[in-house]
């Protein structure tokens, strides 16, 4: 009976299979394989002539050639600050004015100081010049004393010379003539007034002729004793201590040429004193001036750090200025496309923060080591910015034009297949794909150059390939 129970849930089991399998094959339309002549559904482009330029693309930042961080050279208050950010200012303008009174003071001071330093050096070249015309005056004034009182001992000294004592006797001989004829006038004249031939008062004048040539002959006689003695032993004395004085007063007088050196350096110590004054003056006028903050260019302010009434103090910023008209794009180029770039090459610059726009430079300079870590070089490329819309520190991508070939095939680069051995394209020519082997020369984003292997207005394709094989059968899709 166990047996045949079991039996029974058997059969039964495999009734119901059978039955399920039946209602399961019921309704259902078996596949048919793609008709061949139906094609696979393909999008086409075109290949077409143009001119294709290769660039390298780089990014980086934009930047200024002239920007100035200004801050102040000397402790002060802060009084005028005259340019706000925006503000444009020509180069040498006053951008922020410190305090000046106690520096205008301090000039005064200095002019002061420098006027009574040449003051002492004029009046110390002045007795300089005094004193020594004095001293050359008493110094040749003391040699011809000294040489007169030589003389003059020489002379009393030697005595009376042959002509002097020639002299001498002459006028004795004279005076005694003289006298010798006064004499004999008298006696004859006394003769007469005896007799009463002469009056009395020429009686008196014949003595008194008398008288006198007796009295020049006496002189005459002693004149010639002295001649013939010569000088005295105090004359001679007297002469030598006239030599010895004015050679005392020579000496004296040469000893003040010794108070030229010290007169000398007193010169030199107010000629010190005045350049010291004039160094002072100089210090003191150029605190003043950098109390006075200049821009040394022509620009933008960018940042204004400073307010009237605060103290600025050296190196502190206290404005920033850029020169807008010198921006430039600041690019990164990989080690790898340096040996490409050239400067004068043309770039075009995009900014983000100017969606659209598209900027022409030139590459302006080339930078000559890279960076340690990313191994990239700058490159700096010109960009005209006139209108002032390029900000330094804008972000920038751009493409510099390294080369450009005219009248070549170009193609999508959509329609390339690469096997990694080449590249190749599906033509489509009477409803068929066509594998041919081609080869690239430029690329850009989104069209790539054909050196061979394409025509011009060859239809490609550039969606598809990957269901396609050479030969199939296409459909192109409108």
């Amino acid at each position: 009976m166990k047996r045949s129970a079991l039996f029974g849930i058997v059969i039964v089991i495999v009734v119901v299979l059978a039955i399920g399998a039946k209602m399961s094959g019921k309704g259902k339309t078996p596949q048919k394989p793609v008709a061949a002549e139906t094609g696979v559904s393909v999008e086409v482009g075109y290949a077409r002539t143009g001119d294709m330029i290769s660039t390298i693309d780089v990014s980086g930042s934009i930047k200024a050639l002239n920007a100035v961080q200004l801050s102040a050279k000397i402790s002060g208050r802060v009084v005028s600050v005259p340019f706000r950010e925006g503000d444009t200012v020509s180069a040498g303008r006053v951008v922020v004015q410190q305090d000046t009174s106690d520096l205008r003071a301090q000039v005064l001071q200095a002019e002061a100081g420098l006027q009574a330093a040449k003051a002492r050096l004029s009046q110390a070249k002045t007795s300089e010049g005094v004193s020594d015309t004095t001293t050359e005056a008493q110094i040749a004034s003391a040699r011809a004393a000294l040489d007169a009182a030589k003389a003059r001992l020489n002379l009393v000294k030697s005595g009376a010379r042959t002509q002097e004592k020639a002299q001498a006797e002459n006028a004795v001989a004279m005076a005694k003539a003289s006298y010798e004829n006064a004499k004999s006038n008298r006696d004859r004249m006394r003769e007469l007034f005896l007799e009463g031939a002469l009056s009395p008062q020429q009686m008196d004048q014949a003595q008194t002729a008398f008288e006198v040539a007796s009295a020049q002959y006496e002189s005459a006689k002693q004149q010639l004793s002295l001649v013939k003695e010569g000088a005295r032993t105090e004359e001679i004395e007297a002469a030598q201590k006239q030599v010895d004085q004015a050679e005392e007063a020579l000496r004296i007088a040469r000893a003040g040429r010794e108070s030229h050196k010290l007169r000398a350096e007193d010169i030199k110590a107010a000629e010190a004193g005045v350049a010291q004054a004039e160094a002072a003056l100089a210090y003191a006028r150029q605190q003043l001036a950098n109390a006075s903050i200049t821009t040394p260019i022509a620009g933008t302010v960018s940042k204004r750090l400073t307010e009237p009434g605060q103290m600025a103090n050296p190196g502190t910023p206290l404005i920033e200025l850029v020169a807008l008209n010198t921006v430039y794009f600041d690019a990164t180029v990989s080690e790898m496309d340096m040996h490409k770039i050239k400067v004068g090459m043309p770039a075009k610059v995009q900014v983000d923060a100017l969606p659209g726009k598209v900027f022409a430079g030139s590459v302006l300079k080339i930078l000559p080591t890279a960076e340690q870590t990313s191994r990239q070089f700058h490159v700096w490329i010109a960009v005209p910015n006139k209108g002032g819309e390029l900000k330094p520190g804008m972000f920038a991508r751009g493409g510099i034009q390294v080369a450009e070939h005219k009248n070549t095939i170009i193609v999508p680069k959509d329609a390339l297949i690469s096997d990694g051995k080449g590249y190749s394209i599906y033509t489509v020519a009477q409803s068929k794909a066509r594998l041919k082997p081609v080869t690239i020369g430029f690329e850009t984003r989104e069209e790539a150059e054909i050196l061979s292997g394409v025509t011009a207005g060859e239809e490609l394709v550039v969606v598809g390939q990957d269901r396609l094989s050479d030969g199939v059968k296409v459909n192109v899709a409108d």
